[in-house]
């Protein structure tokens, strides 16, 4: 019996993989839980963009988006991304803080800011883990470890998982690829998700930087819902944000730089 939701998610991924499209049948048996909980699970990856439900059946969906590298991504709006960092570190860092940091290139400069002293920086990232253990303030830098994903530079799976979630952090940096009022935070791949939801359930607090190309779009799957931000530092105009007031409610604070 597989209990863990997101563990039976990647079960039923990974038999996609085998085979591009297969009857549900016998997904029960296989995962050894209810009918209706194999419905709901596929409901969830349905939603997410990773399978498509058929009568019976269920077919793996194929991404039509290429994801693009660190490297290329380091450069778009790097000014953006400096001014996000530079007011992230001001207004939520402080020393002896424990943080987790994802993969993404806007969070990762925060790495080329003054920091204070004696922070502790969890990270599924190598390029991150890279910039932050070469800073003059010399934090303590843990990699989580796991499978490393040559495109992005992150580590992925049970190993990565098991990482964050035995141990907690002050806040989480969240990263996105899209940014929407009704879709709420959204990236690639699912494997990369999965770890950004392991940090963000261990964390004080959530606090995305997302600087003003992210608005508006939505990528393949959901990380998390706008609920469950705490704080969003960006460069997006007032107007640009306008329909994310309401979806946040109180639950958000918005810092503008």
């Amino acid at each position: 019996m597989i209990s863990n939701a997101p563990q039976r998610h990647r079960h039923i991924l990974d038999l996609l993989e085998e085979q591009n499209s297969m009857s549900t049948g016998d997904l029960p048996e296989r995962l050894g839980v209810t009918a209706m909980t194999v419905w709901r699970d596929l409901k969830v990856l349905e939603e997410q963009g990773a399978l498509r439900r058929l009568r019976g059946r269920i077919q793996r969906m194929e991404r039509e988006v290429e994801e693009p590298d660190f490297r290329s991504k380091h450069v778009r709006f790097s000014d953006s991304k400096r001014r996000i960092a530079a007011y992230a570190v001001d207004t939520f860092i402080r020393a002896g803080d424990f943080l987790a940091v994802d993969g993404g290139t806007t969070v990762a400069a925060i790495a080329r800011q003054p920091l204070p002293e004696r922070l502790t920086v969890l990270t599924n990232s190598i390029h991150t883990a890279s910039d932050f253990l070469r800073h003059p303030s010399r934090p303590m830098v843990y990699a989580c470890g796991g499978l490393l994903r040559e495109r992005s530079g992150t580590f992925i799976g049970r190993e990565a998982l098991r990482f964050f979630s035995k141990r907690r952090t002050t806040r989480y940096f969240l990263s996105a690829t899209g940014v929407d009022a009704e879709a709420g935070v959204t990236d690639l791949t699912l494997e990369d998700n999965e770890v950004k939801q392991a940090m963000a359930a261990n964390s004080g607090e959530v606090v995305l930087l997302a600087d003003r190309s992210k608005f508006g779009e939505v990528s393949l799957m959901q990380v998390m819902p706008w609920r469950r931000i705490d704080h969003l530092v960006t460069d997006a105009s007032g107007q640009d944000v306008a329909d994310f007031r309401g979806q946040a409610g109180s639950l958000c604070d918005i810092h503008f730089v």
